[in-house]
């Protein structure tokens, strides 16, 4: 009987990887531990230095980069399990409880979304040709029609790689269309005090003058105002609906025909589309472009610094300005057997904005999300997340100022520090929602629960709000006190971050 794992360990390979068959029936290493060792940490089979750098004992790397020896932890198994075990839980993620965090739309990301991305198909590498990758442009292409779909618009691009990115773009692909309509004159970009926080970074970024718009009595835009800002020297107006505080601008419709008639774009920002699905699109609103935010409304990862992706969608008039490339299918007259699929540059495109089709597996979970609700399932999620609010808000002591809502709130702390009762919420074992913005709202608590939670769960919420409401002063000013790291100071921590363990051991003598 032969075993093909015999073998006589004439190469390094060999005798790494085979092992002697003896006559007891068990396989005897051909390296020894020693050998083992040497070879795991690049010593090298050859007799050499071990560096890497063959036998003149050389490095290519300066002296200060290189070491003689590797110091590793030693540790067990049940060591290393429970250390993380117990990091795990000093954590609070989404698959601990609910994350009310407003405006930023923190819904829970289903697993199976997770498995179709980890498909070894979906491993492409993004330099294989189209003929190889017909699959994989498939996709793409159904994806920009679904986003097109929904939000009303002619023509998608998926590259932006987040929706901070998603704005820039939005706003450089306006540029590009007046500019090529020889009204590069128009320098102002007007975003009501209501709009999503970014708005006003992404208009300043873009190279335009922020023209601010306040809200009227009811939180919605000022009528009256938006007219005394437009001009000739109107680029855009950057609008989110619902806005901030929830609030659908129920004279969209006006603002539009206000903009367009100056010659000005409408933009959509996206952060607030999780209510809108299946019920409103933005392009029938009169909106000429927009992004979406595929994190908050398509329930793709968020926050860690990414990968995200913020796909962005124009009418027919601005198609010719988005980035390149594109996915398109290939003339119908194409021979039997060719690709269907191609990338083409659209023909005004402003270049690049990240590299290939955009984050591939975050923009699968996406699509995987979008086709198994399909229409009907979508348009469930937005009720459930109206519902939720709603139902959230009446069972809060604290003040919402402004209604009627849609997915999110923006109640009021009153007297109490929005801060502190977000630190005190922590004790109660929730997360707190938004706080102190936008600034309309005193104090404010903007707070947005998303569809999945369950009665039971905006309840528990609700009665740590309630409980936090009747707290003293002196006892939120402390919190939070049952957590794993106390009360931090937030500024120094953010202009001094310690961003290694061995930091630390630089303060120990001081502390």
């Amino acid at each position: 009987m032969t075993d093909d794992r015999a073998g006589d360990g004439d190469t390094p390979h060999s005798r790494y990887d085979q092992a002697r068959y003896v006559e007891n029936g068990e396989y005897e290493p051909l390296l020894s531990e020693k050998d083992l060792t040497q070879v795991e940490i690049g010593s090298g089979s050859d007799g050499g230095s071990g560096d890497g750098s063959g036998d003149d004992g050389g490095s290519p790397l300066p002296d200060d980069l290189t070491r003689d020896s590797l110091e590793l932890p030693e540790l067990s198994e049940p060591e290393l399990a429970r250390h993380y075990t117990r990091l795990s839980q000093m954590i609070y993620g989404i698959d601990s409880g609910p994350y009310p965090l407003g405006s930023c739309t923190m819904k829970y990301n289903p697993k199976f979304t997770e498995d179709v991305a980890a498909l070894p198909s979906a491993a492409v590498h993004p330099d294989r040709s189209e003929e190889s990758v017909q699959g994989t442009l498939d996709l793409l292409y159904r994806l920009q029609d679904y986003l097109a779909r929904i939000g009303g618009m002619d023509a998608v691009t998926l590259q932006p790689p987040a929706g901070a990115a998603g704005e820039f773009v939005g706003i450089r692909v306006a540029a590009a269309y007046h500019e090529h309509n020889g009204e590069g004159h128009r320098d102002e970009v007007i975003v009501p005090e209501s709009a999503h926080g970014t708005n006003f970074a992404t208009a300043a970024l873009g190279g335009y003058d922020v023209v601010s718009l306040p809200s009227d009595d009811e939180g919605r835009v000022d009528l009256e105002a938006l007219e005394a800002a437009l001009s000739e020297d109107t680029a855009a107006l950057m609008l989110t609906n619902p806005n901030t505080l929830g609030l659908f601008e129920r004279d969209i419709a006006e603002i539009a025909e206000m903009v367009h008639d100056v010659g000005g774009l409408l933009y959509y920002d996206g952060a607030n589309l999780n209510a809108l699905l299946g019920r409103a699109r933005p392009g029938d609103m009169g909106f000429d472009v927009m992004h979406y935010n595929v994190h908050k409304t398509f329930a793709t990862p968020h926050g860690g610094g990414g990968p995200g992706a913020g796909p962005v969608g124009v009418v027919e008039d601005l198609a010719p300005f988005l980035p390149a490339p594109r996915v398109r299918e290939r003339d119908a007259r194409s021979k039997a057997g060719e690709p269907l699929y191609e990338r083409f540059d659209p023909e005004h495109t402003i270049g690049k904005v990240h590299g290939f089709d955009g984050n591939w597996l975050v923009l699968i979970k996406t699509f995987a999300y979008i086709a198994r609700l399909g229409d009907e399932g979508l348009a469930d999620a937005s009720a459930s997340a109206v519902l939720n609010a709603n139902y959230l808000a009446q069972q809060i002591e604290y003040d919402v100022p402004y209604g009627p809502f849609h997915h999110e709130f923006v109640a009021s702390a009153g007297e109490q520090d929005a801060a502190d009762v977000a630190k005190r919420m922590l004790d109660h074992g929730v997360h707190p929602p938004t706080t102190k913005w936008p600034e309309i709202v005193p104090e404010a608590l903007m707070t947005e629960p998303t569809e999945v939670e369950s009665k039971a769960t905006l309840d528990r919420l609700a009665a740590a709000f309630n409980a936090v409401a009747s707290e003293d002063s002196e006892t939120l000013e402390t919190a939070p006190e049952r957590t794993t790291a106390r009360r931090i100071d937030q500024t120094s921590a953010a202009r001094n971050p310690r961003l290694s363990w061995q930091a630390l051991e630089d303060d120990s003598g001081s502390s």
